[in-house]
C-alpha cells in the first residue's frame, strides 16, 4: 500500500514539475534592427547615461532601457502576466518601474524581474540587446 500511495506522489510531482516549467509566453515576435543611441534622436535613451525609448517591432513594441553608457536591456511590450494581455509602459515619474496598466504588474528596467508587490511572478522577456560603442542592436536570442 505504501509503495502505490509513493507512486501516485511521484506522479503528480512529475505532472506539476513539467506543467510549471512549460513556457507558455508566446506574445514576442521578430525583431532585428540597430539604431545609434549617442545622437540627439534618442534623447530620452541618454538621461545622464540612464533612459528610455520606445520602439516598433516585437508583437507589441519594445521597450530599450540604457542601464549605463555600455549597458543596454530590450523588453517586449506584452505583459507577461498569464492570462493577461496588456501593454507594457514605463512609470514617468521614476523612469525606472516597467507597469501593465491592466493587470497592475511592475517590473525592474534594469534587470526585468518583477517587484515583490507586482501581480505577476514571470521576469520580462527579453530579447538580445549587443552595443559596440556606436551602434546597438537589438535582436532575438534565439532562432524564430
Amino acid at each position: 500500500m505504501h509503495k502505490f500511495f509513493l507512486k501516485i506522489l511521484l506522479a503528480i510531482s512529475l505532472l506539476v514539475a513539467t506543467n510549471s516549467c512549460s513556457n507558455d509566453f508566446d506574445e514576442w515576435g521578430y525583431v532585428n534592427f540597430y539604431i545609434e543611441p549617442d545622437t540627439t534622436e534618442y534623447f530620452y535613451l541618454n538621461e545622464g547615461n540612464r533612459g528610455w525609448e520606445y520602439f516598433e517591432g516585437g508583437n507589441r513594441g519594445i521597450i530599450v532601457f540604457r542601464n549605463s553608457h555600455y549597458d543596454f536591456m530590450a523588453y517586449e511590450r506584452s505583459c507577461v502576466t498569464k492570462g493577461c494581455k496588456g501593454r507594457l509602459e514605463v512609470d514617468t515619474s521614476n523612469n525606472v518601474i516597467i507597469t501593465c496598466p491592466k493587470c497592475k504588474g511592475k517590473w525592474l528596467g534594469f534587470d526585468g524581474s518583477p517587484i515583490e508587490s507586482s501581480t505577476s511572478t514571470r521576469m520580462l522577456y527579453a530579447y538580445c540587446a549587443y552595443y559596440d560603442g556606436w551602434r546597438l542592436y537589438v535582436r532575438n536570442c534565439s532562432g524564430y
